[in-house]
C-alpha cells in the first residue's frame, strides 16, 4: 500500500503591511528614506563629476596659457632691435639707487614660489622672479637717442630692452614690496621699501594691480637700470615718420591669473 502525502501550498502575501516582528511598516517613512538616500547619491555623483570637470578645465587652461606665453616669448625675441646711444646734457635722479641718470629703465615683476618636484629638492619651497616684457622709461626733457648717427627725440614711457645690448650691466638696485597677507617666505624674500614703491604706483600696470586690486599681485619687484650720457641701450622698436616707435607688449598672462606653481 503506497502512503499518500498531502501537500498544502504556502501563500505569500507581498502586500502585507507586517514586518518580521509583527509590527506595521511605515511605508511613507520608508519612501522618504529611499528618496533622501537617492538624492545624496545623485548629489555625490554631481559633485564628483563637477570636481573633475573643473580640475581638467583648469589643467587645460594652464597648459594653453603656457603654450601662448611661450609663443609670445618667441615672437618678442624675433622683433627688430634699435641700437641706440643716449645723448643729453641733463640728468634726473633714479628712484631706487638715487643715481643721476640720463635715462633709467625700470623692470617690473614679482616673486613666486612653488613646491619642488626634483629629486634634489623634493617637497621644498622654491622661489623665482617673473618679469613683464615692458619696462618703464624715464629721462630728462630733451633727451635724444642716436641711431646710425642720427638723433631722435624720446617721447615714450614704456619699452622693451633687448638683452643683446648688454643693458643688464647697467643694473643698480631693486625695490621690493610685499603685502601683509603674502606667504611668509615671499614676504621676507627682500626688505620691503614701501615708500619708494608707493612713488611708482602709477607707472606700470603690474604696480597698479598691486596697489589697487586686493585679489591681484601680493608682491612687486622693480629692478633699476641707469644709463649715463653716451651709454648704449638696445630696445625693440622701429623708426616711423622720423620717430622712434618702441614695441609695447605686456606678458599675455599676468602672475595674478595663473596658479603659484606655474
Amino acid at each position: 500500500m503506497v502512503p499518500r502525502f498531502s501537500v498544502s501550498m504556502i501563500k505569500f502575501n507581498f502586500k502585507a503591511n507586517i514586518n518580521t516582528s509583527g509590527t506595521a511598516i511605515d511605508k511613507k517613512g520608508l519612501k522618504i528614506i529611499l528618496i533622501v538616500f537617492s538624492l545624496f547619491i545623485l548629489i555625490g555623483i554631481a559633485m564628483f563629476v563637477g570636481f573633475w570637470s573643473f580640475a581638467f578645465s583648469r589643467i587645460d587652461y594652464i597648459q594653453n596659457a603656457n603654450v601662448e606665453r611661450y609663443e609670445q616669448k618667441k615672437a618678442i625675441a624675433a622683433l627688430p632691435v634699435l641700437k641706440c646711444v643716449v645723448y643729453t646734457d641733463q640728468t634726473i635722479t633714479s628712484p631706487a639707487s638715487g643715481e643721476e641718470a640720463a635715462l633709467y629703465l625700470l623692470r617690473v615683476g614679482n616673486v613666486k614660489s612653488y613646491i619642488a618636484s626634483s629629486e634634489a629638492h623634493y617637497g621644498q619651497y622654491r622661489t623665482y622672479e617673473n618679469f613683464d616684457y615692458n619696462m618703464v622709461a624715464r629721462y630728462p626733457k630733451g633727451t635724444k637717442l642716436s641711431i646710425n648717427g642720427k638723433l631722435y627725440p624720446i617721447d615714450f614711457k614704456l619699452c622693451i630692452m633687448d638683452s643683446l645690448g648688454g643693458g643688464e650691466t647697467h643694473f643698480t638696485k631693486d625695490i621690493y614690496s610685499a603685502k601683509a597677507h603674502e606667504k611668509y617666505d615671499i614676504r621676507v624674500y627682500k626688505t620691503s621699501e614701501n615708500l619708494k614703491m608707493d612713488a611708482l604706483r602709477n607707472l606700470h600696470p603690474w604696480i597698479k594691480d598691486y596697489y589697487h586690486s586686493y585679489k591681484g599681485l601680493k608682491n612687486i619687484l622693480v629692478q633699476e637700470y641707469v644709463f649715463k650720457n653716451g651709454d648704449s641701450v638696445y630696445i625693440k622698436g622701429k623708426i616711423e615718420h622720423n620717430k622712434i616707435v618702441p614695441f609695447v607688449e605686456h606678458m599675455l598672462y599676468t602672475p595674478s591669473t595663473l596658479s603659484d606653481n606655474q
